[in-house]
């Protein structure tokens, strides 16, 4: 959700919007940040002062920042989305906004965390 935030207009982005404005709060797992360098630079090209822009302004938006719990389970068929599952569940994240529709959509919901696409969060909180 995080890369097409900040590459595209859309639903990802009015999260941010959402954010910024104070209507829901950003708990960050710790492996985000550094996944989400990894993929604006390695994969999309971004150079490195736009990519420390975009990071600079996530952690402006982020209300706390979780650790990966030494126990996370295997749920999603990939271990690096079972760590932030496992770290946003851990930081007591109520809805964890995903747009990964193969491996953590499907679940529905983790440890009471629902996941659900950023649309799906945005019309929740329209009412």
């Amino acid at each position: 959700m995080l890369v097409s935030a900040v590459i595209a207009d859309g639903p990802p982005r009015r999260v941010l919007e959402v954010l910024a404005d104070g209507l829901a709060e950003l708990l960050m797992p710790e492996p985000v940040p550094a996944e989400l360098r990894r993929v604006l630079e390695d994969k999309l090209g971004l150079d490195p002062p736009a990519i420390d822009a975009i990071l600079r302004l996530l952690d402006e938006l982020t209300a706390s920042t979780v650790a990966v719990p030494a126990e996370v389970d295997a749920v999603s068929g990939v271990a690096d989305d079972d760590r932030i599952l496992a770290a946003a569940a851990a930081g007591g994240a109520e809805v964890l906004i995903s747009g990964d529709a193969r491996h953590l959509l499907p679940l529905g919901e983790y440890r009471g965390m629902r996941i659900i696409r950023p649309q799906g969060f945005l019309a929740s909180l329209a009412g």
